[in-house]
């Protein structure tokens, strides 16, 4: 090979290194702008801005707003998500659990994650898909897979399970400041009973 093919054709430096730097950033800008601006107010042009990036950058990972916002999502909604403890003591497993969930929601960053995720499944079907896939989900799982546990039938469980989260959820989407780790303890106490019976 000539000694001047080499020098047309130089290697990239380190290209996957300058790429995940970006792809960090725009992931980062993209977590602050929906805690500043909610999910209508965050637009690729303010990512960009922020993250110190061309759009085109942005849109070689992500081809749409949604997706950019779902992914940024999902990657949070790991830190929510958490199984039900399984011991011999139901309602303790429980109220554990939505003790946890509770806390996280209601924190500032956890509400506007949660009317985040809420207004980007209402608006876009594939956006919806991916997050109902990767956080909706996995918390009604969580739950029925531990009422199954118990024995429950499924059909219950299911339902049992939707009215728990079901029952933490909508109160802190209306009004996470006055939500409190009691009433979830409450509604979960309140369901486990109607079970017994």
């Amino acid at each position: 090979m000539p000694a001047d093919a080499t020098q047309a054709n130089p290697r990239p430096s380190s290209p996957r290194r300058r790429s995940e730097k970006s792809r960090t950033a725009i992931v980062t800008a993209t977590r602050e702008l929906l805690l500043e601006r909610g999910f209508d107010g965050l637009t690729i042009e303010a990512v960009a801005a922020r993250a110190g990036v061309g759009k085109q950058t942005i849109y070689r990972w992500w081809p749409s707003r949604p997706a950019l916002v779902a992914d940024v999502m999902l990657e949070d909604a790991d830190k929510i998500l958490a199984s039900v403890e399984h011991t011999d003591d139901l309602t303790a497993d429980l109220l554990g659990w939505v003790r946890k969930l509770a806390a996280t929601l209601t924190t500032a960053r956890g509400s506007a994650m949660l009317r985040t995720l809420t207004v980007a499944c209402m608006e876009h079907e594939d956006t919806a898909v991916k997050l109902r896939a990767g956080f909706s989900l996995p918390l009604h799982d969580s739950v029925r897979t531990r009422l199954l546990a118990e024995g429950i039938d499924e059909p219950t469980a299911a339902s049992a399970a939707d009215a728990i989260v079901g029952g933490v959820v909508y109160p802190i989407l209306s009004d996470a400041q006055s939500y409190s780790r009691k009433r979830a303890e409450l509604t979960t106490r309140l369901i486990v009973a109607s079970l017994a019976r």
